[in-house]
């Protein structure tokens, strides 16, 4: 079992599914699995085209456990992320909307911080905010 659960709801966002996942194989911080779940309609889902099975599968070559399901009816984002979040088994989860794109160090810093602090939740900014000088 991983540290991290990276969660993805996503309908409807192929390109921008394949642009996180990209950004995944990025990170500093790689003790963590991938979950995505689709409320795509069966006519439009497109989790089994060769670029997400691409990025599925360089995931998989690093050591992380993807996993791809489809979550129907569509009950609103709040629902999805629940779902989401029941499949997870991972002391710290995080959710990530399937269209942003990480910086490297995003998920390292966000665990350094939530285990410094010791709070329950931390969130930041995709990319880092630097001070314009």
């Amino acid at each position: 079992m991983a540290l991290v659960d990276v969660l993805i709801p996503t309908f409807r966002r192929k390109v921008g599914l394949a642009v996180v996942l990209t950004s995944l194989l990025g990170q500093t911080f790689t003790d963590f699995d991938v979950t995505v779940s689709s409320q795509t309609e069966p006519e439009q889902y497109y989790l089994d085209n060769v670029e997400i099975e691409t990025l599925v599968q360089a995931l998989s070559l690093r050591g992380h456990r993807v996993t791809l399901l489809r979550h129907l009816p569509r009950r609103g984002l709040a629902e999805h992320r629940q779902f989401l979040l029941e499949q997870s088994r991972a002391p710290y989860v995080h959710f990530l909307d399937d269209d942003v794109l990480l910086e490297p160090r995003v998920m390292e810093r966000m665990l350094g911080v939530i285990r410094y602090e010791g709070c329950g939740f931390v969130g930041c900014p995709a990319i880092e905010l630097r001070a314009a000088i």
